[in-house]
């Protein structure tokens, strides 16, 4: 049986109710209580302050780090000089292509919509208005360049 010691009740044994059970004696009783409101007692002292109750290999006076970041760096460690080599390795090539894209869409755009500069606006403006076949469009006049909207 599960607790040494018990005594068997028995009944009629035809209903579930009147079956043999088992039925603890005192002192198993009395332990079973104790080790129950043992659990229930520390579960609610964990509960009710969880910053008080150190955890489980903890070490007490130890630096709270509030995100993941070191708490110090020395120039002479791995992280630093990993870095410094990578800064030194890409930083070069990034640069020469970078340098190159933005060559590039620079010399598409001006294909694209070549800049003029046009003594007379105005004429300039009504010359566009003519060739596309507009009569009525907006024109914000800047101080060097005009922006024509339809």
């Amino acid at each position: 049986p599960f607790w040494p010691e018990a005594s068997l009740a028995r009944g009629c044994s035809r209903c579930p109710a009147c079956r043999p059970t088992l039925i603890p004696s005192a002192p198993e009783t009395m332990m079973l209580g104790r080790l129950a409101a043992a659990s229930r007692l520390a579960a609610s002292r964990t509960m009710a302050r969880p910053s008080a109750m150190p955890l489980a290999g903890a070490v007490r006076g130890a630096a709270h780090v509030s995100a993941p970041k070191p708490l110090s760096i020395r120039m002479d460690s791995l992280f630093v000089k990993c870095m410094i080599a990578a800064v030194i390795y890409f930083v070069p090539q990034d640069a020469v292509f970078m340098t190159g894209l933005f060559w590039y869409w620079h010399n598409t755009a001006t294909c694209i919509s070549p800049k003029k500069k046009h003594s007379d606006a105005e004429a300039a403006l009504e010359d566009f208005k003519s060739k596309k076949g507009l009569d009525d469009v907006k024109v914000s006049k800047g101080r060097s360049k005009w922006c024509v909207s339809v």
